[in-house]
């Protein structure tokens, strides 16, 4: 049986590193877009990566998780019938306001729990290109509130990281990944009540592999991984 043994410090570390990176305007040159400039553009992103992997599931009470800058807010907000998001940045929360106003809901959080959002009381659970670079300790307290604010019929819909053998410190790692397996995901959801529906591996923005190995120089491989109660 897998076990999770976890380091507070590296824990918080991992968060503090996040929020100093993504609560500096610096780092948000094109509002987040410039992380999808190598499919041509968020739009590219979403219809021929994010959207035909979730379009089944895209309905009713949805929760983003770390949004950002909204990149994928504004197309999440096209099928829900209410939207609340969370970032542990303040400035992104402004930053969405900002483009957003009253149409959805707003909460900064500590960078690892739910604990703002109504128990039983969302659909989907939704998060692109945050999970990646958090800690399996952060992943873990995220699914355990998880757990408790999707409803019966829920499901969560998260991509994080697929890298082994890399950095304690994500931004050392390509692309800032952390150390995280499909597998050890698995244990985490499992572990905190979740069930996996499916995963799927994707590399260069959303090619189906099958197996993991080094790739090149250059290239991220990540997982797109469903749960449910």
């Amino acid at each position: 049986m897998e076990s999770l043994n976890i380091d507070i410090e590296s824990r918080d570390n991992n968060i503090n590193e996040n929020y100093s990176l993504w609560n500096n305007d610096d780092n948000w040159s094109e509002d987040g877009h410039e992380w999808s400039n190598f499919l041509g553009g968020t739009l590219n992103l979403w219809n021929d990566v994010i959207f035909p992997r979730i379009k089944k599931y895209l309905q009713g009470d949805i929760l983003e998780i770390a949004p950002g800058h909204g990149r994928i807010t504004k197309y999440l907000l096209d099928f829900s019938t209410s939207l609340e998001i969370v970032d542990l940045s303040e400035n992104c929360i402004r930053a969405c306001r900002e483009k957003f106003g009253g149409k959805i809901k707003y909460n900064v959080t500590d960078g690892k729990s739910l604990q703002m959002i109504k128990s039983r009381s969302k659909d989907l659970v939704f998060s692109w290109d945050s999970f990646i670079h958090m800690h399996s300790s952060v992943i873990d307290t995220y699914l355990n509130d998880i757990c408790k604010i999707l409803k019966p019929s829920g499901y969560a819909i998260l991509h994080h990281s697929y890298l082994q053998g890399g950095e304690e410190k994500s931004f050392d790692n390509i692309g800032g990944r952390s150390n995280m397996t499909p597998e050890h995901f698995k244990f985490l959801a499992e572990k905190n009540d979740l069930n996996i529906v499916d995963q799927e591996n994707i590399v260069n923005g959303g090619h189906v592999i099958h197996s993991y190995g080094e790739g090149q120089e250059g290239t991220s491989v990540d997982t797109i991984s469903i749960c449910k109660l």
